[in-house]
């Protein structure tokens, strides 16, 4: 991405995740089922330049599925990523600079699944927030920014013994930022990519 200084985003992260909290307090106190999932995975860029710098980068998260006696859901969560590598800079004389890359993602989905007893297979889309950073070390040089994007899941869950789950999710994101750096030539930043998760997760 470009280089600019940037102010901490660590408060906006917060806010971001107290309003989904509040946005979601009056569905999960009529909702029949609540499953919470704590999640790992990996995460690949689609653009090519992204994915020579960083690879696969490791993901974590928590996410908080609904459901209603009609098979209708809502899926929430808070999910980092990040990964480091090294960028080559074209202004100036070559150089390359080590450099570092998280983001935060805030999803809203809505949920539809087929279920018997011990397996069920859902669909979701929606809305999420993410809050992104990328800094180049030594340099103190950053670019930071938050984006309202799109996010579609296919999921799997398996029902183990008593009330836990094992679930295993495909995540796409489409993330344009609206920035545009050298290392693209010019073009812009899209942070698009597939995710795949796995999840130990209990039921109420």
């Amino acid at each position: 991405m470009d280089k600019r200084k940037v102010s901490p985003g660590w408060p906006k992260v917060l806010k971001s995740g107290v309003l989904v909290l509040f946005f979601l307090w009056p569905v999960a106190a009529s909702a029949l089922e609540v499953r919470f999932f704590l999640v790992s995975g990996i995460f690949s860029f689609r653009q090519a330049e992204f994915r020579e710098i960083y690879g696969k980068m490791p993901l974590f998260g928590l996410a908080v599925d609904l459901y209603t006696g009609n098979n209708l859901g809502l899926e929430a969560g808070a999910f980092r990523l990040n990964g480091h590598g090294e960028a080559v800079t074209l202004e100036g004389e070559p150089a390359v600079y080590p450099v570092k890359f998280y983001r935060w993602t805030f999803p809203i989905l809505l949920k539809y699944r087929l279920k018997t007893r011990r397996f069920q297979g859902s669909a979701a889309a929606g809305p999420a927030l993410s809050v992104y950073d990328e800094s180049w070390v030594g340099v103190g040089l950053s670019y930071h920014g938050q984006r309202l994007h799109f996010r579609g899941e296919l999921a799997a869950e398996i029902r183990l013994a008593g009330q836990f789950y094992l679930r295993t999710a495909l995540n796409w994101d489409s993330l344009p930022t609206g920035a545009r750096s050298l290392l693209l030539g010019g073009g812009q930043v899209k942070l698009d990519g597939l995710s795949l998760g796995f999840g130990l997760g209990y039921g109420f």
